[in-house]
């Protein structure tokens, strides 16, 4: 079941959940210190239920297979299944350890949903604590994004069974699929401006660059995700970027995934990827 060396193969199983335990907007008062450097916008719940379905219904007219993971009113962010756990290669891997204490708990509750996760496959890191939003697999080299999300410890415990490229963040990015994302064709989608110049001049050699710009990256502009290797999803209002990555022969399907955005997780943050051919 598990199968993934790559971000723009040809997607067949995905792991996905409601946002039915996000709280309404004039109800949520916790505000954890992690996320103060990352400000959230008013949201709308049954609207973001909504986009939610329109979403899947593009995944199920592209023939893949959605599994559902159980939402639970003490795991209000769980509908962003990425950093709960990511496959690589043939392997589950996951961290207990989350910086947001709202998270703890996540990976219980997935592994509970799907059943097909065996024991043998998943493989946990105990060090420090990693997130797959700062994880993009590229075959043999993983980029993982080193923030407060994501540390090095767990990096380097991860690197006993992978090659890893770290890149470093700083605190002021919340994953590294918000500034970067893989495109087919060798081609990533970057926000330059948020990498060190060494990490930069290492992600030129292996990819040709398409540019967004700060504001659109802040936005989510970047976390788009990827179906197939001619298709991508985004949201609708990034019409630059959309015309950007048409250029060079992508197909893009936008719908309006504007709540999930204002909740600071888009397309990629909201999918996680069991198996792609």
């Amino acid at each position: 079941m598990l199968h993934i060396y790559n971000e723009t193969s040809p997607l067949t199983d995905l792991c996905v959940c409601l946002g039915s335990a996000v709280p309404q907007f004039d109800s949520y008062r916790n505000d954890p210190k992690q996320l103060k450097n990352f400000k959230m916008l008013p949201w709308n719940k049954a609207k973001l239920l909504e986009q939610q379905q329109q979403f899947f219904e593009v995944m199920s007219q592209y023939g893949v297979n959605l599994h559902f993971v159980n939402h639970s009113d003490v795991h209000p962010w769980q509908m962003y299944t990425r950093d709960t756990g990511f496959v690589i290669h043939n392997k589950f891997y996951f961290s207990r350890n989350r910086e947001l204490t709202e998270r703890v708990g996540e990976i219980e509750l997935l592994r509970q949903s799907i059943p097909t996760l065996l024991d043998q496959d998943m493989i946990e890191i105990i060090q420090g604590k990693i997130e797959g939003g700062d994880v993009l697999i590229d075959e043999d080299t993983v980029y993982i994004g080193i923030s407060d999300r994501t540390t090095l410890d767990a990096v380097t415990e991860l690197a006993q069974y992978v090659k890893v490229t770290p890149i470093y963040l700083g605190t002021s990015v919340m994953h590294l699929d918000t500034r970067m994302a893989i495109l087919p064709g060798r081609k990533l989608l970057i926000y330059p401006g948020a990498f060190l110049k060494a990490d930069l001049d290492t992600l030129k050699t292996q990819f040709t660059l398409i540019e967004v710009t700060e504001a659109e990256a802040l936005m989510m502009g970047t976390n788009v995700f990827v179906i197939n290797p001619t298709t991508v999803i985004l949201h609708s209002s990034f019409i630059r970027i959309a015309r950007l990555i048409e250029s060079v022969g992508i197909k893009v399907e936008q719908i309006d995934y504007s709540e999930p955005n204002a909740l600071l997780g888009s397309f990629r943050c909201a999918t996680l990827p069991l198996a792609r051919l």
